[in-house]
């Protein structure tokens, strides 16, 4: 039976199949040459060079034996299958995955908002080539990867010259200043100064005063140490010689009874610190010596570390607040060989930290004070006593550093005081080109809370200052759909504005007397001073762009005006997902833009960009506030 069906089966069999294995290898191989037989057998040779092989070896099978391979008796399914797809189709297909992955639209799909001029526009020649050199840019090797919101428009004619994702919410950055600085200005005028007071009994004929004096500020963010000097020599002048009291920080606002939780105190003394200094001692195993400045009796030093002959030296620094004291906690290893060591901490307490500065002043213009700094409390109770002989002694700390407990004062208050000594900041436009010009966090976000508590009373905070910035844009008529504000000096990465509302709202303060000039003298001089010092220097564009400048991890912004003459273009460029270590490309290319806009305005009829270094400017970009390193007072 076995024989007669293996006849039937070779009697079926095809004669292209009945071939031996070698023929069916030639016919599976299209493309090999064939050679003569020889000694009764087939052999192919090697292909030819100039003979092009299939694209797969699957295409030359049947379609049946490519969906499975036999191995042995069992059917396995291909390690891969092949796909047929055109190749550009799976490429466009990665590039819109990843598009929309990172949330950006290919560059290559992006086009300038603005149409192009007609040739019977009288401008035609100059708006050509500019948007021509800007498109370039947006595209180029730098900017062309990245996410850019760009706007560019006349202030002469209010015509919009050049627009590309104009529309898109993006982080501001430093760029969210301006919003701050401009709810300022708005609501509390150019002639606003800070004030910080000394009041108290009046002193009787001897010039001694009975009782406690009080310190307290209004949220300058520009006291110093030696405004608190000027305040201890005004009483001096009005005849004070002692004071029989103790000197108490307030925590409030002046015009408030609100205390301040938060460590943004109205009563701050900005660019100085405690300094700590460590000397390691003459042997190895000996305790350091620890010395403090300024050196008061409201500073105590607790100190656990040893000294090491060699190596490296690691040291802990600790400030508490205890009671009425300052508690100086020192820990860890110096080495001998290293030397002396300084480091320098935020005090815990602002307000006690200023009381202690008063009361070293006043002792120094030679007026005595008989109790010790503390922190003024409206609570009926006594004043804790810090104690005498307490230096090297540890103390129990405080759970707290806030200024509200413990009650460290008792204050009548139906006791109306006097104002002992006065110290008025400079005009609030003076201090904004601190903020703009040099991009300072931390004065910036004290702007913001102070204009909040002066429009809505109380202590004061964040959230109050964000309503009055809202409102003021609002009566500027920029759309609130154009910004979210979340602080005022744009750390962080919440808030988020639109380059068509940036150059909206500096167009609006170019033409507006009560608040334009002072935000445009605030605004950095490119190649002159502020974050711009370093960028445009010797480009056509230097000493005439004023502009604010935005930094953070993957964000550059840079918003203002440039042009002189009758043409002045105002602009925000606006740019997210770079790495750091091509910012300075990026700079670059922003400093190419704004030349590009400087030669129209210059009437040139090439606007080609001119290549500028993106220069090194003070803005960091360092998610760190001046609350927590009070000792530089560097610009940022």
């Amino acid at each position: 039976m076995k024989y007669l069906l293996l006849l039937l089966a070779l009697a079926l069999t095809p004669p292209a199949q009945a071939g031996s294995g070698s023929a069916r290898k030639a016919q599976a191989k299209p493309g090999h040459a064939r050679v003569a037989r020889s000694a009764g057998k087939q052999i192919a040779s090697r292909p030819s060079r100039s003979t092009a092989k299939p694209a797969t070896k699957s295409a030359a099978r049947p379609a049946a034996k490519r969906a499975t391979r036999v191995v042995g008796k069992r059917a396995l399914k291909p390690v891969c299958k092949t796909t047929a797809k055109p190749a550009a189709k799976s490429a466009s297909k990665v590039t819109s995955r990843s598009a929309s992955r990172s949330g950006r639209k290919p560059s290559s799909s992006l086009t300038n908002e603005v149409a192009k001029p007609s040739p019977n526009d009288p401008e035609y020649q100059r708006i050509e080539a500019l948007q021509t050199a800007l498109e370039e840019l947006v595209r180029g090797r730098v900017l062309g990867r990245l996410r850019v919101g760009m706007r560019v428009e006349n202030l002469a004619n209010g015509r919009v010259l050049f627009g590309w994702r104009s529309n898109a919410l993006m982080d501001p950055a430093s760029n969210q200043k301006v919003l701050a600085t401009t709810a300022a200005l708005l609501r509390l005028g150019n002639t606003f100064r800070y004030r910080t007071e000394v009041t108290g009994p009046s002193p009787d004929r001897e010039g001694a005063i009975l009782g406690n004096i009080v310190i307290r500020g209004s949220g300058d963010p520009s006291l110093r140490p030696q405004h608190i000097e000027s305040l201890a020599e005004a009483m001096a002048k009005a005849g004070v010689t002692r004071v029989s009291g103790s000197v108490l920080g307030d925590p409030r606002r002046i015009g408030s009874d609100e205390y301040v939780p938060s460590t943004r105190a109205p009563l701050r003394v900005g660019g100085s610190a405690i300094e700590v200094r460590v000397r390691p001692a003459s042997r190895a195993g000996g305790k350091p010596s620890v010395s403090v400045h300024p050196a008061s009796e409201s500073i105590v030093v607790v100190n656990h570390a040893e000294t090491q002959r060699r190596g490296r030296t690691r040291l802990s620094v600790e400030v508490t607040r205890v009671g009425g004291r300052f508690q100086v906690s020192v820990g860890g290893r110096i080495s001998i060989s290293r030397g002396e060591a300084v480091l320098y901490r935020a005090p815990p307490s602002h307000s006690l930290y200023a009381a202690m500065l008063l009361r070293l002043a006043l002792a120094q213009v030679g007026i005595a004070v008989q109790g010790q700094a503390g922190v003024f409390s409206l609570d009926d109770q006594s004043r804790i006593s810090a104690g005498n002989e307490v230096e090297g002694m540890l103390l129990a700390a405080a759970k707290s550093s806030s200024d509200t407990p413990p009650p460290l004062a008792r204050q009548d208050p139906e006791e109306m005081p006097s104002i002992l000594a006065l110290h008025e900041s400079e005009p609030l436009p003076i201090l904004l080109r601190r903020v703009n010009k040099n991009s300072d966090n931390e004065w910036a976000e004290r702007v913001l809370e102070t204009v909040g508590a002066e429009v809505s009373g109380g202590a004061p905070n964040t959230s109050k200052g964000l309503r009055v910035l809202r409102e003021a844009l609002d009566d500027m008529g920029i759309p609130e759909s154009s910004f979210v504000s979340t602080n005022g000096s744009g750390l962080g990465h919440h808030n988020r504005v639109t380059a068509a509302g940036m150059t909206k709202l500096l167009g609006r303060l170019y033409f507006d007397p009560r608040v334009g000039p002072e935000i445009l003298q605030s605004l950095s001089v490119g190649g002159v001073d502020g974050t711009t010092r370093n960028r445009f220097r010797g480009t056509s564009s230097a000493h005439r762009v004023r502009a604010k400048t935005g930094t953070l991890s993957g964000v550059s912004c840079l918003s203002g005006f440039v042009g002189d003459g009758k043409d002045v273009l105002v602009f925000s460029i606006l740019v997210e997902g770079h790495r750091r270590r091509s910012v300075s490309a990026v700079r670059s290319a922003q400093v190419s833009a704004v030349n590009a806009m400087m030669h129209f305005s210059r009437n040139a009829q090439t606007a080609a960009p001119e290549e500028g270094a993106g220069g090194t400017d003070y803005e960091t970009g360092d998610e760190v506030d001046e609350v927590e390193a009070p000792a530089s007072d560097r610009p940022r």
